[in-house]
């Protein structure tokens, strides 16, 4: 399967959403004349319609990767009033910004990265688990090719590509409450620890392993969008239903990965 060929399944003839440019409000190629039939099916063709133009760039500098978003036909972007976002968005949204700033740094990542995305396409009809499997992809991928300095930096720069996030006294639980408003986790506990830090326990985390490695890249993007210095994940667990992550921030280097953290 290509990528047109993903738009075409994705599509209808006559639907209710759109994927445009959040700054003209035209919906560019590949996805010029396309309807969606529901904001799930529309988050994920704009997933995929930003690599496609960001693998398109690599060839002609002059096409523009632009943020592109989910859009009711009867609304203009502005006009819109955007509720919250859910599973397939929300992973949009990260997927989208973490594939333009790899597109600039090493597109052997990304063409990786949505070949796995495009052959599972073909045999997962659940569309929240195709979006996680994006964000899976994309961890495992950064996991495997950067140190744990060179994850910082991209995961930084893909926080600072998404919308602002206000300044808290409390980023870890805002970042969680983000993370359980979008159903990539049911529930979590906070408790803190003498190191300055906190055991989180994740229940109902929907982001698989990674042959029993935690995939945290999801909390990590979250965080940045709230604070600057890395966060330090430690120990992490297997717990019936999730995990406990050890957390802490404050050094003023990474000192472990961002991505995936090793289990034991």
């Amino acid at each position: 399967m290509d990528i047109r060929t993903r738009l075409e399944e994705l599509s209808v003839a006559v639907g209710p959403y759109r994927v445009v440019s959040a700054k003209t409000g035209h919906s560019p190629i590949p996805v010029s004349g396309l309807q969606f039939p529901t904001r799930a099916t529309a988050a994920e063709a704009a997933s995929v319609a930003t690599a496609y133009r960001t693998a398109l760039r690599r060839y002609d500098p002059a096409v523009h990767v632009q943020d592109l978003i989910v859009c009711d036909q009867g609304l203009s972007p502005a006009e819109e009033q955007f509720p919250a976002e859910d599973l397939p968005e929300y992973c949009h949204s990260v997927t989208a910004a973490l594939l333009e700033i790899l597109s600039r740094r090493d597109g052997r990542v990304q063409r990786s990265v949505m070949d796995r995305y495009l052959d599972a396409a073909e045999n997962t009809p659940d569309r929240d688990r195709l979006s996680l499997l994006l964000i899976e992809s994309l961890a495992e991928a950064i996991d495997a090719h950067y140190t744990a300095r060179q994850q910082y930096d991209l995961l930084r720069a893909t926080a600072d590509r998404l919308p602002q996030s206000p300044g808290t006294e409390a980023p870890l639980r805002d970042t969680l409450s983000v993370l359980r408003s979008t159903d990539i986790l049911h529930s979590f506990e906070l408790n803190p620890v003498p190191d300055d830090g906190h055991r989180v326990t994740l229940h109902g985390y929907r982001v698989d392993d990674r042959d029993g490695d935690c995939i945290v890249l999801p909390v990590a993007v979250e965080l940045l969008r709230r604070q600057s210095p890395p966060p330090q994940f430690g120990h992490v667990a297997r717990t019936r239903d999730g995990w406990t992550v050890h957390l802490s921030s404050g050094a003023e280097t990474p000192e472990g990965p961002l991505a995936v953290v090793p289990s034991g």
